[in-house]
């Protein structure tokens, strides 16, 4: 009897860290969550102009420098800003490459040409690497992407987790910083398979 008396308080006491957490997390969901309707259902009542399939190429000089598509789009001219659903955005780059991001959610701003991207964020890079993030940043006038939020990027040699990352457009590079953990594959040149 003294044996179950003494593991009583315990249970008890891991059952109520256990709902701690579960409701902690739940509470940072439905924050985020309410960030995001604010954001659509703020200007879902006023916007002048609403597309479907929305398509738009940003040219400069004869050269394509981005696409932007997504299901929806909201336009609002007194903001300068366009909210959009379900979006897909492709980057040109010097050398012929192309970079690909998609999102639930974004914000174009239409005067300065930068897009936020937030909801599932995916980007893949030319280097064959893949960023999973909540929220993206591109900053058209620096052509670089920024996310301020946890972030994986893999890849064919690496699987990196760090707290932010950035992407130069220009030079294709990436830096990921914040409590930066990776798995490195390959690199002391170990082989697979047979000779």
């Amino acid at each position: 009897m003294k044996r179950s008396a003494k593991v009583i308080p315990w249970l008890v006491g891991a059952a109520a860290v256990v709902a701690a957490g579960v409701f902690f997390q739940a509470r940072l969901q439905t924050h985020e969550d309410k960030k995001v309707e604010k954001a659509l259902a703020v200007s879902s009542l006023d916007s002048d102009i609403r597309l479907t399939n929305m398509d738009y190429t940003e040219v400069q000089e004869g050269r394509p420098m981005w696409r932007l598509t997504a299901q929806e789009a909201k336009y609002y001219e007194g903001e300068q800003k366009t909210l959009l659903t379900q979006v897909a955005l492709t980057l040109f780059m010097d050398d012929h490459q192309e970079m690909h991001l998609v999102s639930d959610h974004g914000l174009l701003h239409t005067g300065r040409k930068d897009i936020e991207l937030w909801g599932n964020v995916t980007a893949r890079v030319p280097q064959g690497y893949e960023m999973h993030s909540d929220k993206v940043y591109y900053d058209h006038a620096a052509q670089r992407i920024g996310s301020h939020s946890p972030v994986r990027l893999v890849g064919p040699q690496v699987d990196l987790q760090g707290l932010q990352w950035h992407y130069d457009v220009v030079s294709s590079t990436v830096l990921v910083e914040g409590n930066v953990r990776a798995v490195v594959r390959g690199f002391f040149g170990a082989r697979t398979g047979g000779s």
